[in-house]
């Protein structure tokens, strides 16, 4: 009941607010569709790009507290985040259980998805919140502009530009003794030179028993304008995260404790590192040459005992990838649109080694190098007509060693995909703009996905690229001048869907699946009344198998409905508040059926003076039971009702 006045409450405030005149409609700053975003390729706004870009600023992470990226996503109605082995993974429209092969996740550009998937591999939690900028959400494609595996969509993580001499300080405390410190700032030398160093730290004990974490990161930037048409920048970071884990419980237990462990207990170090150098060039007002050079590296050590037999077992693993690419983009402005010409090149290494009790010991060695080129052009055949068609062509190289028990296998394999895409853009009025786009694209094997395991013996299969066909319908405007609405209707068909069958860590297997489609709708809007301001976004997603002996069978990890309701109000010029409420509908995840939950959170900031704030507020006020992970008879349980406070200082 008390869930119901909640969201009664955020319905009614939006159709009460509608009522005030137009001189009350807008607060101070910058409303959703002004603001610019770079993730489609130049900077435009969101009201002028033709796609259904979503946009998440520092203001918005600030208001309500995140402690991670993984929480900022979940409060979007565009993501949906899956929890597997890998970690927590983003999902963008249906790609569900192998999100992390289709939705790229970029940091400044960059992208960070692993060569091959392992424990903890994308690590989305390892970029810290107090040095994020924004984060940009373009859903369903971007495979002319990035290339491989991106049907679900593209997130751009961009980070703070620290161009202004200044620093902070934060710490926060939050349930279950968890405890954060953040600290960094930037210094100007010179009107052309300046650095700055960021550091943030973390150490919980986690919602169950048994659970531990700590890590702490720190990066370094040094920024160098030689002149108007020259800019360099170096950044490099380190990110280290010691964790105690376990696995699901039994449910009979779990509804005696919410807290109790599993019969897994996992102890994991992962450790991730990256340099990277950008030049801008930049002659005149109609040509830009950008250069990025970068270099991760990712550690990831591992053990796990099973406790679920009389004799327990330990199994262990020891994972090295290192990623090397060189990335070209040149833009040209002319006078009736753009042209972007770019060039990818990348080569990543994986090494692996893995110990079990049932196989012994074996070993993986993985490369993959890439060549890239794509062209995109922008043309405004009117002043209110523009037309978008772009191509991308990928030579891919595999070189694959596997050795285990019964010997070693190799495998070197020759691969070329394609991605293109066209969109017609209408600007019907000043306000208000209709799309439909069509994008091509691909997801080449990962690795891993063309590697078997039977009874723990390794042997590679003919898993082949998927391809993928998206078509989009949308329109974004202003309504009432207040109103800021983005609506699309989406269409993917995919052929040769590549799909995973899991019987257990020792018996795992890939293979092609004929076809399946999604289909759905995406609706975000923004009311802004004054000290009001209101977000609602819901999203429904029907995937499906499309032929078969499993037609109409949905597939796993893809809730049809995800809403959240949001409403900031600005009490005084010191003290504001935020409330968010979230329905994630029910799904299928291995084989069973998850049902659906909500959850409403609450958070409170105070500006004591203009450099000093404080923060507290409350996470699932209701105690919502729900699970993150749930088969047959184990779950993983969320977090129940959770507190938070904290304080921040400028300087």
């Amino acid at each position: 009941m008390k869930r119901i006045t909640i969201l009664s409450f955020l319905i009614c405030a939006s159709a009460m607010a509608a009522t005030l005149q137009e001189d009350e409609f807008f607060s101070e700053g910058v409303h959703l569709g002004e603001s610019v975003i770079s993730t489609t390729g130049t900077e435009m706004t969101l009201l002028d790009e033709a796609t259904n870009v979503a946009l998440i600023s520092k203001e918005q992470i600030e208001e309500k507290n995140y402690k991670n990226v993984e929480d900022i996503l979940k409060d979007n109605p565009n993501v949906n985040i899956v929890y597997s082995k890998n970690g927590p993974v983003i999902d963008m429209r249906g790609s569900g259980d192998a999100a992390l092969s289709n939705v790229k996740v970029l940091l400044d550009g960059v992208a960070i998805n692993p060569l091959n998937a392992f424990n903890k591999s994308l690590s989305i939690n390892s970029i810290p919140v107090s040095n994020i900028e924004r984060i940009e959400i373009a859903p369903g494609g971007g495979a002319v502009l990035y290339g491989n595996g991106v049907s679900g969509g593209v997130v751009n993580i961009i980070t703070k530009d620290n161009t202004k001499n200044g620093g902070y300080v934060e710490s926060d405390y939050s349930s279950y003794n968890s405890k954060r410190v953040a600290a960094g700032g930037n210094y100007n030398i010179n009107d052309k030179l300046s650095f700055g160093v960021n550091y943030s730290g973390q150490n919980n004990h986690g919602y169950r028993k048994e659970e531990k974490l700590s890590n702490d990161f720190i990066d370094g930037n040094l920024v160098y304008k030689l002149s108007d048409a020259h800019k360099f920048k170096l950044e490099g970071s380190r990110f280290v995260e010691n964790e105690k884990d376990t696995d699901g419980a039994s449910k009979i237990i779990l509804e005696e404790d919410r807290k109790a462990p599993g019969k897994v207990y996992s102890d994991t170090k992962f450790t991730r590192e990256s340099i990277i150098g950008k030049y801008e060039f930049t002659p005149n007002k109609t040509f830009n040459l950008f250069t990025t050079i970068y270099n991760n590296k990712i550690e990831n050590d591992g053990v796990s005992t099973d406790y679920s037999k009389s004799k327990p077992t330990v199994s262990t693993e020891d994972i090295k990838e290192n990623t090397t690419g060189v990335l070209l983009k040149s833009v040209v402005n002319y006078e009736k649109g753009s042209l972007i010409v770019g060039l990818d090149t990348i080569e990543s290494d994986y090494k692996g080694k893995s110990l079990s009790a049932k196989s012994g010991k074996s070993s993986n060695h993985y490369k993959k190098d890439i060549i890239s080129p794509y062209v995109l052009n922008r043309y405004n055949l009117t002043e209110k007509l523009e037309f978008t068609l772009g191509y991308r062509y990928e030579w891919a190289k595999y070189d694959l060693k596997t050795k285990d028990s019964k010997g070693s296998t190799q495998s070197k394999i020759d691969d070329g995909n394609r991605a293109y895409e066209g969109v017609i853009s209408y600007k019907y009025r000043d306000t208000g703009n209709v799309f439909f786009r069509y994008e091509k694209g691909y997801m080449s094997p990962t690795p891993g996905q063309m590697t078997d395991k039977v009874d723990g013996l390794l042997s590679f299969n003919n898993v082949q690229a998927e391809t993928s066909d998206t078509f989009e319908i949308g329109i974004k405007d202003y309504i009432l001048d207040n109103t800021f609405a983005s609506l699309s209707f989406f269409k993917i068909n995919k052929d040769k869907e590549i799909s995973k069958t899991k019987i257990d860590n020792d018996n795992i297997t890939w293979n092609n699946i004929n076809k399946t489609t999604r289909d759905g709708i995406e609706l975000n809007i923004e009311n802004y009344f004054g000290n009001l301001t209101l977000t609602e976004g819901i999203t429904y997603i029907n995937a499906v198998q499309d032929g078969g002996s499993n037609d109409g069978d949905r597939l796993e990890e893809v809730p049809r409905v995800k809403l959240n309701i949001g409403a900031n109000y600005k009490f005084t010029t010191k003290l504001d508040g935020t409330v968010t409420y979230l329905y994630v509908g029910d799904k299928i995840a291995q084989g069973i059926k998850n049902k659906s939950y909500n959850t409403v959170d609450l958070a409170l900031r105070y500006k004591v003076t203009p450099d000093f704030t404080v923060k507290a507020g409350i996470n699932n006020i209701f105690d919502e039971h729900y699970n993150l992970v749930e088969k047959k008879d184990i779950a993983r349980p969320a977090p129940g009702r959770n507190f938070f406070m904290g304080a921040k200082l400028t300087f």
